[in-house]
């Protein structure tokens, strides 16, 4: 099985890049081969990047249920199952009073789903190194081509025929 090697381009204009990730696509590299690193957010529409579906709604929403669910324990089923006072012929709870609970706790359930979903979406706490260059938080845009020895040559020429800047192998290194 042929070695594989990580090829980066760099890029100062954002319709070459996306030109050379049409040119890496043309040659046979799958989306999971190419990756995009840059200092300025663009989004993958401009770059000619197939949408990609998030989970962190998915987790918000999750989040919330729990939170719900956790809010209407401790407002409803501590008083029906462990606190059972009966005064006056009231209610055990009433329904102004527990919404407060119910909101409060639905929330935190929903921004602590958002927020663990991001932490581990982002790999946080990364302690490895990872392939960057400090040129990129200069406005650079670097495609990194993940391909195997065989297709190097190719791949450097696509890259320097749409307007690479410098094409090399990143080092690993921390962040």
């Amino acid at each position: 099985m042929p070695r594989k090697i990580l090829l980066t381009g760099l890029y100062t204009d954002v319709l070459k890049a996306a030109d050379a990730i049409d040119g890496l696509r043309l040659l046979g590299l799958r989306e999971e081969d190419i990756q995009i690193s840059q200092g300025v957010p663009h989004s993958a529409r401009m770059l000619g990047r197939p949408h990609i579906h998030e989970r962190i709604p998915w987790a918000s929403i999750i989040g919330a249920l729990i939170g719900f669910g956790v809010g209407f324990f401790l407002t409803y089923g501590t008083q029906w199952l462990f606190y059972s006072i009966r005064v006056g012929g009231r209610p055990y709870t009433s329904i102004p009073t527990s919404i407060i609970p119910l909101y409060e706790m639905t929330m935190l359930g929903l921004v602590l789903g958002t927020f663990l979903n991001f932490i581990w979406k982002c790999g946080f706490p990364s302690t490895r190194p990872h392939y960057y260059d400090p040129i990129i938080n200069e406005g650079r845009i670097a495609i990194m081509a993940n391909v195997d020895m065989r297709y190097e040559e190719d791949v450097r020429r696509v890259m320097s025929d749409k307007g690479a800047e410098r094409i090399y192998e990143p080092e690993r290194r921390p962040l």
